[in-house]
């Protein structure tokens, strides 16, 4: 297991906290994992046909490379060094659009915070959109989100857009939602469980992300080592409780 070195206050600390030190601890052996194009050959690595990853169209060259048919509705076009540098195309999307926001993000991604992205260097590439097992083809899908500590999957989290719900591991929602349509627990929700303690084992923490397709399918999206940047998530109790869990 990648391990490192702990505060003595480590456990007085709330969950985000931790999350937040972690992130300056990461080095370069997590970088492979949080490159999105190199992270799907590792989870097939690992798991095999248990999980799929969307289909990647093809790798830029540079954002220059940017062609009409990479515009097409059916696809997005992801960077492969940073969180949240995605462009959903939709019919408004154009090409010189597109560069542009390329172009701004073709700088390291990684900080002080998130030394993990700081070793990757930067990519785009295109990538097919999914069918969301709840929302259908709409070009956007619902992220399930699962945190763990030390291979044990803690809590979840389904996030649409901007908003998101949480929920324990057997599915009871923690907080009020905040989603505009309801989310039925997930047929696969075992398997994903069981899918979490695989990819998770090689470290004391990390946030699992999977989209659910058509017939339930699953999908994995990608690892994150420090969700939020480290920023308080949830409310005081449960950032406590969730720190007690990572000794």
């Amino acid at each position: 297991m990648i391990t490192f070195l702990k505060p003595e206050n480590w456990m007085e600390l709330p969950m985000f906290k931790k999350i937040y030190y972690y992130g300056t601890q990461l080095t370069k052996e997590y970088a492979e994992y949080v490159d999105k194009l190199q992270a799907k050959n590792k989870v097939k690595e690992i798991c095999g046909d248990d999980i799929q990853v969307a289909k990647v169209v093809r790798v830029l060259n540079s954002y220059y490379d940017l062609t009409l048919d990479d515009l097409n509705t059916n696809y997005i076009i992801k960077s492969s060094h940073g969180s949240g540098w995605n462009i959903y195309n939709d019919a408004d999307t154009s090409c010189d659009y597109a560069i542009r926001i390329l172009q701004a993000w073709n700088r390291n991604y990684g900080s002080t915070l998130e030394k993990q992205y700081s070793f990757i260097k930067p990519k785009f590439f295109i990538e097919e959109k999914i069918c969301d097992s709840i929302l259908g083809y709409t070009g956007y899908a619902c992220v399930y989100m699962f945190r763990c500590i030390h291979s044990n999957p803690i809590s979840i989290s389904v996030k649409y857009k901007n908003k998101q719900n949480s929920y324990d591991i057997n599915w009871n929602l923690t907080q009020k939602p905040y989603l505009p349509f309801e989310i039925p627990k997930p047929k696969c929700l075992q398997k994903l469980l069981n899918l979490c303690k695989i990819l998770s084992a090689n470290f004391e923490f990390v946030r699992l992300d999977f989209y659910i397709g058509k017939d339930d399918i699953i999908y994995f999206s990608e690892f994150t080592f420090t969700p939020a940047a480290g920023h308080q998530v949830f409310d005081d109790k449960t950032e406590m409780d969730q720190g007690l869990l990572w000794v």
